[in-house]
């Protein structure tokens, strides 16, 4: 590790952002549970005996992203059937809440979704991730490509990498179509139809699902609002934004990742588009037919298009006080994270309506960066995890694996100085021996800890 990522890791423990926590799943003051040790999870050899799934019984929609609600609720959103699910899990597909916070350290996961299926590693293609606000096991919908055609399929993750299928034919569930879908006649890029964008993002709120994606016309870029339970009746807005990097206000680009937030005490929802400015709407504002602009706080960098939006909350060990922040990932760019003070009193300004000087700038909100990549998809797992699906870029291996909020990487992606047996870290270095003898057991390596 280069001397500026070794001291990151200094600053990182300094500042004391080393146990997390939702606001809504442990109250402030709860002293942060037990880390429990998590052997890394690598298959030694492809064992033809291993079990596989019959695909030809796997016959549920194709689900194209995923996000959970109350009581066991699945929502699913399906591009190709132009429609919304809410799937109700039975009980043999959900696990018990684990009596300490678990990590993920599945480092071969895409090894093991092809022993599954029986298919090359290549043929599995990763549609969205959601965990279970109960479990914590992870959910993972996918596209498989076999000899006799391509199916779907939700897989779920146990931490200690077991894997099974849930048929969702075999669940009960409600279902909303979606009216004035993508237009099926527009193509991007010679291969991408419009109609794989009819919905690029779900965020359950306030009893409320919403939906973003497109619709048809000049005003494509679409946020839906559907009531749980369904009662048939689906809510649209028209969004409008102003789009620093192109110059313009755009109409038809969507939403491609949002989280809701209270901001300046109104349900807010936070919203990141491709390329990369950072929007705020208010909730209050998405009525049926009403065309809604959005106001632009921020332009994150160019050339990029983000995976998701988190609001996350985290425990400042100096002072013992949670501290908000939006964390944004990105598919091209590290990720950047927003204190929630500094997003409020954008959202309060009157917003970014002038384009930035040239390629690379970045405008409004103050952000730090983070070095998140190789990410496919990100969710919160726990009070103190972040769950990543993500590529390795050395292997191309697809890796299942919890990183602890506030530090934002895994120590054992690098081999540094920290790493040779003789170091000897010096007593100005007692926050950073602390921070990684948390952290090894953690990511499993636990026989690594150095006192």
């Amino acid at each position: 590790m280069p001397k500026k990522n070794a001291r990151l890791v200094l600053l990182v423990a300094s500042a004391g952002f080393l146990f997390a926590g939702s606001c809504s799943q442990a109250p402030e003051s709860e002293t942060p549970a037990p880390i429990e040790s998590n052997e890394v999870v690598v298959l030694e050899s492809m064992d033809e005996t291993t079990a596989r799934t019959d695909l030809s019984l796997v016959n549920g929609p194709e689900l194209s992203e995923l996000e959970f609600g109350p009581e066991n609720t699945l929502f699913a959103a399906s591009n190709q059937t132009e429609a919304i699910y809410a799937f109700q899990l039975r009980a043999s597909d959900i696990g018990e809440a684990p009596a300490q916070p678990t990590p993920f350290n599945l480092e071969s996961l895409g090894t093991e979704l092809s022993l599954l299926f029986g298919v090359h590693t290549m043929d599995v293609i990763y549609n969205d991730l959601a965990v279970h606000p109960v479990s914590s096991e992870a959910y993972l919908s996918v596209n498989v490509r076999a000899e006799t055609g391509e199916f779907p399929a939700l897989v779920r993750i146990k931490q200690n990498g077991e894997l099974s299928v849930i048929n969702t034919s075999d669940l009960e569930f409600d279902k909303i179509e979606l009216s004035d879908p993508a237009d099926e006649d527009i193509v991007f890029w010679r291969d991408v139809p419009a109609a794989s964008l009819t919905v690029t993002d779900l965020e359950f709120s306030d009893g409320k699902l919403l939906v973003a994606g497109l619709s048809t016309g000049e005003f494509a870029s679409t946020l839906r609002t559907i009531d749980f339970p369904f009662d048939e009746k689906v809510s649209s807005s028209s969004i409008e934004i102003f789009h620093t990097a192109h110059n313009q206000n755009e109409t038809r680009a969507p939403i491609r990742a949002m989280t809701v937030a209270m901001v300046n005490g109104e349900r807010t929802l936070i919203a990141a588009y491709t390329c990369t400015p950072l929007v705020t709407i208010p909730a209050s504002s998405l009525q049926d037919g009403e065309h809604v602009f959005g106001k632009t706080i921020a332009e994150l960098g160019y050339g990029n298009v983000p995976v998701e939006v988190l609001s996350i909350s985290t425990l400042n060990m100096q002072t013992q006080q949670p501290e908000e922040f939006v964390l944004v990932i990105n598919r091209e760019m590290s990720a950047n994270l927003i204190r929630m003070e500094d997003l409020a009193a954008a959202a309060a300004a009157p917003g970014i309506t002038t384009a930035f000087k040239g390629l690379g700038d970045t405008m409004g909100v103050e952000n730090s960066r983070h070095p998140l990549s190789g990410v496919i998809q990100e969710v919160v797992q726990v009070a103190q995890f972040i769950l990543i699906l993500k590529r390795n870029i050395d292997s191309g291996e697809i890796e299942l694996v919890s990183q602890m909020k506030g530090s934002y990487f895994r120590l054992s992606d690098f081999v540094s100085e920290y790493n040779f047996p003789d170091y000897d870290y010096t007593e100005s270095q007692a926050m950073t021996q602390m921070f990684h003898n948390m952290v090894k057991p953690m990511e499993g390596y636990p026989e690594l800890v150095r006192n």
